[in-house]
This record gives structure tokens, C-alpha cells and sequence, in this order.
């Protein structure tokens, strides 16, 4: 074994007359564990956060919208679909469909809607992976009775079940009695739940030519939802649409159409790294100190090494080697200790959350890379605050060192 790495690991372990600098360099190494796995949760919690969100975002309206700039929606959508799919190759799915403000009724319950009506066979929505009770159906059962799927707090809170009969009234501005809202009568087939409380509250499904004619649109429709297939492209395709979709037709992305909601997931993750990156950096800083108090307690034992022909360049070796063995030590405990924490909150969900999430419990994403970085930039950080103390150590002048008591 090489001299130097022997002779830094018995300095490091030496039990003898050194309890004190053990004590500082468990200290030490518990720190850098402990705010590596912070690091790890807190980033993998965040990522998790924003995952979550863009995939019920997207399961629910799509990647892209094209909706209309007048009041009376899309005439000649068929058109469009077709030139979507020509002009754009990434297009994995695409749907029309119908969807405007709404009331229902249920007994002596009254509610606000928004009534969507969907084309069952291509819609977009992860809707039909997401039902409680029913099956996911919206077609006519006859002329006078149409289906629909309701949201489960919607419906807990009307006192609805499978095969309730619902009253639906479809609004054209105010209603007046030279106005009056169309109605129609529905069966409830489906109660789904997406975990998105504000959709889950409000929108209703059914089919889309129900939505057209209680909401007096003949053959238009309120828009066209488009999915692709990478999400990462949608800013790009969304640009590449208006080149050649002319008024009334304006696309947009979902990141557009709820930039509110990814600016707070944007605006949660900005500041996070920074703070606990400093906890690492006081974390790194504690090696300093350890370093330094190794050296005085060992500075008869560098007096002797150097009169022994041990040259400066070793000296430093030995206690850079000190210093990177407490930190990879506490490099690796923190990432079992992180990924372990992460991995039994991925599990077993034991923290949940209240209802102004759009999520029941704390998501975890796991992602090798960003644990990699995590790593690898306090190993580097770890080795700079070494330099220092290393430094004063190699400094020494042998016959000096051996006078000191």
C-alpha cells in the first residue's frame, strides 16, 4: 500500500489520543450526508411536483389547442384536422371538440358546469384511465336521454351515482326569456377522478353532438386538441401551425394556456438548489476545520515524516486524501440515506397533502443524472476546501514540528 494513503488513513482512524478530532470528523461526515440527501429530496420532490403537474395537465387537455377567434367556434374543422396531420408528422392524436359554460341540476342541487363535448373514439384525455365508478361511455342512449361523466367531488357533492338523471341547461349569454338556455336530459355513466381539484370540480363530458346542439353551434366546434410526440416540441410545432393556419384559427400550447400554473412550479424550483447548496457548502467548510485540528494534533508526526525524507507534495497528498475519504464517505451516506427516504415516500405515501394541490400525497422523481451532478459537484467542492489545510500542512519545517508539544 502506498505510504501516503496508509499514512492518512491512520491518522484519520488513530483512536489512541485523537477522540476529540473523531468526534469533529463524524461531525464532519454527518453534515455532508445530511445535506446531500436534502439536496436529493428536496430536487427529486420538485421534479416530482412538476412531472405530476405537466402529465395532468396534458392527460386532461392535451398538448396543444387550436380554438377559434370568433365567438361561433370552427366551420370547417374536418378541413384542418386533415392539413394538421399533413403539415405536422409529430401529431399522435387529434380531436374536436365542443365546450362551454353550463348549469346542472339534480333534484333540488344547482351547479356550475363547463360542459365538454368529446368525440369517445379519438379523444385526447386520460379521462377513460381514470374512472371511479361506471364505465367511460358518452354516446346517446336514445333522442330524448344523453350520458355523461362527472367528476367525483362534482358528484359527491349533487348526491350523484351511477344512472342518476341529471338535468343540464346550456347557456348563450344571459339567459332571458328571449333567450332561454336549451336543455337536456342525462344519464350519469361514468364518476372520474383525475387528482386536478379545480377540472375535477366543473367539467363534465359528453358527446359532441350533444354539445353542439344544446349549445346551438350546428356543425362547428369550440376547437381541435392535438397531442404529440414529444412534449418538449410543442412550443415548436405550436409555431410552426400558425405559419399555416390562417384566421380564425390560433393555436396554443397547454404551457401558454396555463402559464400560471408552471410559472409557480418554475418560481418553486428556481431558489431551491441555491439554498441547500449552501447548506453543502457549509457542510464541505466543516472539513476545513477538521483538517485543520488533525493538523495540529499530528504536527510532531508531519515533523517526523518530512525528517524521515517525506517531501511537502506528500504531506499535502496525505491530508487531501483525509479530507476526500470523510467526504466520500459522506457523499455515499447521503445518497443512501436520500434516495432510501425518497424511494419509501415513493412507496408507502406517508405524507399527504391538503386539497389546494393537484395531488393527493408528495411525488417523487427519481432521476440517476441529477444525482450523479449532485454527487460529483460536492466531491469537487469537498476537494477545494481540502486544499487549504493541506497546504498549511506541507508548510511545516521539519525541526519545528518536532519541537512542538
Amino acid at each position: 500500500m502506498n505510504f501516503r494513503y496508509y499514512t492518512a488513513k491512520r491518522f484519520l482512524y488513530s483512536k489512541k489520543d485523537s477522540r476529540f478530532v473523531s468526534f469533529i470528523t463524524y461531525i464532519s461526515v454527518a453534515g455532508i450526508a445530511l445535506g446531500v440527501a436534502t439536496l436529493i429530496i428536496a430536487v427529486s420532490i420538485l421534479n416530482g411536483f412538476e412531472k405530476e403537474i405537466k402529465d395532468k395537465v396534458a392527460g386532461l387537455l392535451s398538448h396543444i389547442q387550436v380554438t377559434s377567434f370568433l365567438s361561433d367556434g370552427l366551420s370547417n374543422y374536418n378541413e384542418a384536422i386533415k392539413k394538421i396531420k399533413t403539415e405536422i408528422p409529430d401529431v399522435t392524436g387529434i380531436s374536436p371538440y365542443v365546450q362551454k359554460e353550463a348549469v346542472i341540476r339534480y333534484k333540488e342541487n344547482v351547479d356550475g358546469i363547463v360542459l365538454k363535448g368529446i368525440v369517445q373514439e379519438t379523444e385526447l384525455s386520460a379521462t377513460k384511465s381514470k374512472i371511479l365508478a361506471g364505465e367511460y361511455n358518452v354516446k346517446p342512449v336514445d333522442s330524448v336521454f344523453s350520458r355523461l361523466l362527472i367528476g367525483d367531488k362534482l358528484a359527491k357533492k349533487l348526491n350523484l351515482s351511477i344512472g342518476s338523471k341529471v338535468v343540464v341547461f346550456g347557456l348563450q349569454g344571459i339567459p332571458t326569456p328571449l333567450n332561454p338556455p336549451k336543455l337536456k336530459q342525462f344519464y350519469v355513466s361514468g364518476i372520474y377522478e383525475t387528482g386536478l381539484r379545480d377540472y375535477d370540480d366543473i367539467i363534465i363530458y359528453t358527446d359532441l353532438q350533444t354539445g353542439e346542439k344544446i349549445f346551438s353551434m350546428d356543425n362547428n366546434v369550440t376547437g381541435i386538441e392535438i397531442n404529440i410526440n414529444d412534449i418538449g416540441k410543442v412550443e415548436s410545432v405550436v409555431s410552426k401551425m400558425k405559419n399555416f393556419l390562417e384566421y380564425p384559427y390560433y393555436a396554443r400550447s397547454m404551457f401558454k394556456i396555463y402559464r400560471g400554473l408552471f410559472t409557480w412550479v418554475e418560481l418553486q424550483k428556481a431558489p431551491t438548489p441555491i439554498i441547500l447548496g449552501l447548506i453543502i457548502i457549509v457542510a464541505t467548510f466543516n472539513i476545513v476545520g477538521t483538517l485543520l485540528m488533525l493538523i495540529l494534533e499530528k504536527t510532531q508526526s508531519i515533523g517526523i515524516l518530512r525528517s524521515l525524507g517525506a517531501s511537502a507534495s506528500d504531506i499535502m497528498k496525505i491530508f487531501i486524501f483525509d479530507g476526500m475519504l470523510i467526504g466520500i464517505i459522506g457523499v455515499i451516506l447521503g445518497n443512501i440515506i436520500g434516495i432510501g427516504l425518497s424511494l419509501m415516500e415513493l412507496n408507502y405515501k406517508f405524507f399527504k397533502l391538503p386539497d389546494i394541490y393537484y395531488m393527493k400525497s408528495v411525488p417523487v422523481l427519481l432521476q440517476p443524472n441529477v444525482i450523479i451532478l449532485i454527487s460529483s459537484i460536492t466531491l469537487i467542492l469537498i476537494f477545494l476546501a481540502t486544499l487549504i489545510p493541506a497546504y498549511i500542512a506541507s508548510r511545516f519545517e521539519p525541526v519545528k514540528s518536532l519541537r512542538f508539544v
